[in-house]
């Protein structure tokens, strides 16, 4: 619920209506507990806001809202909405009845001038996150800096995506922890306890989605089997199919802040989904459309960085199969990347060129955490396409396993059928 007649011209205000002390409550890259009673944020910035709470008592469910606060001239009032917390179902909610919405309106006036400021942050308040970088971090800066971090996590969610992923039409998108996403697979135990009615999310790509165009034939569908770029293009830029091009990058970031924030393991799920089976097997994207490319980049070295710096969990230690796969992806992606620059050779555009920078970068903090993406891997032969069916095609990129590490093949000496060296008992 919102009352636009506060005078709030600082910003958007948002309002916690009875919520109990001991809460952890999020405010973008903020998040703090609170040994009392937290009113709430006044003098919220323009743009994409994700406020949510909870109980700092035990594991629960998080809940909150995706708000958009509009560029207003100083002369117009910001809105202020007001969400109450539900005790029975321990969750935020709007209010339902007419002397619960008329308690709220006598409430706001005296509670705005006790909000806490959103620069501020939770004055006083238990463990808020620290905006100050570690040493020797030469990357973070730019993706970083804390006039630019958190619009480098959302700069393409816009209120009309968040409509589509969530189905909501209100101007608060309202997300929790247990929400699942629609295309994931459940174990039955799992439906069970998720059958409570959770929302479902809906994403433009679908983790049960086939990457190919189903029209597609011969070489072309061979094509997007192995580079699904061509298929992501018509997706999103076709004007029938009712999409941005920057839709992809606002899901990805959807993915990655509610999979973080609220706990969201179908989010996290659908994020590796999209990192390691969409954006870093596009490899014709960094060709035809490199500023894109370059977003997509920079925003999954963002979330990184983000992540190293602000969040407790390792998003990466989190799904550790789902982490290899990704490691996988990322070492083909910049031997295609590499092959691709060097036929364009002096013909590459600065957009072009701006990928492999953008990528360099990358890589050289994945090095500093342990993952070496360098290494060329060549097989021929056949592969199965999405929809079961068999074709032969050369790749430059390895599938099921990493051959290097301890799993990479090594030269032994060989003594009567047996490796030198190993001690044998005889039975």
């Amino acid at each position: 619920m919102e009352d636009p007649d506060i005078d709030s011209r600082g910003g958007d205000a948002f309002i916690f209506d009875s919520l109990p002390a001991n809460f952890t409550v999020g405010c973008d890259t903020k998040a703090f507990s609170s040994t009392e009673s937290f009113t709430g944020f006044r003098d919220i910035p323009p743009g994409i806001h994700l406020i949510w709470i909870a109980s700092s008592e035990s594991m629960s469910s998080r809940s909150g809202y995706w708000i958009c606060t509009p560029e207003l001239e100083d002369t117009l009032l910001g809105r202020t909405y007001v969400k109450q917390w539900d005790r029975f179902n321990e969750i935020l909610r709007d209010s339902t009845s007419a002397i619960e919405e008329g308690r709220e309106a006598e409430m706001r006036a005296q509670r705005l001038t006790h909000l806490v400021p959103y620069d501020l942050g939770a004055v006083g308040a238990e463990h808020p996150h620290s905006h100050t970088l570690r040493q020797g971090d030469s990357h973070a800066p730019d993706l970083l800096g804390d006039q630019n971090i958190w619009y480098q996590l959302t700069s393409a969610i816009r209120p009309g995506l968040l409509s589509c992923i969530t189905r909501q039409a209100e101007n608060t998108w309202y997300v929790t922890t247990t929400d699942s996403v629609a295309g994931e697979t459940r174990l039955a135990q799992e439906t069970r306890l998720y059958a409570s009615g959770a929302a479902q999310l809906h994403f433009t790509f679908p983790m049960d989605a086939h990457l190919i165009n189903p029209d597609a034939t011969g070489v072309e569908r061979t094509s997007q089997a192995l580079d699904p770029t061509g298929w992501i293009i018509d997706k999103l830029e076709n004007p029938s199919n009712g999409h941005q091009p920057e839709d992809l990058l606002g899901e990805f970031q959807f993915a990655f802040l509610v999979g973080m924030h609220l706990g969201n393991f179908s989010c996290l799920e659908q994020w590796f989904f999209l990192a390691a089976r969409l954006i870093f097997r596009s490899y014709s994207l960094t060709v035809e459309r490199p500023r894109q490319a370059r977003s997509l980049i920079q925003t999954f070295h963002a979330q990184l960085l983000y992540n190293d710096q602000y969040l407790e969990e390792d998003v990466l230690e989190m799904m550790p199969e789902q982490a290899r796969k990704l490691k996988l992806a990322l070492t083909t992606y910049k031997a295609r990347l590499d092959e691709k620059l060097i036929v364009l050779g002096d013909q590459s555009t600065p957009d072009q060129q701006a990928v492999a920078i953008a990528f360099s970068t990358l890589q050289s903090w994945l090095w500093q955490r342990g993952w070496d993406l360098n290494g060329e891997y060549v097989r021929s032969g056949n592969i199965m396409l999405e929809d079961g069916e068999m074709v032969q095609a050369e790749l430059s990129d390895f599938e099921d396993e990493d051959e290097r590490g301890e799993f990479a093949p090594t030269v032994v000496e060989m003594e009567n059928g047996r490796e030198a060296g190993l001690l044998f008992w005889d039975a």
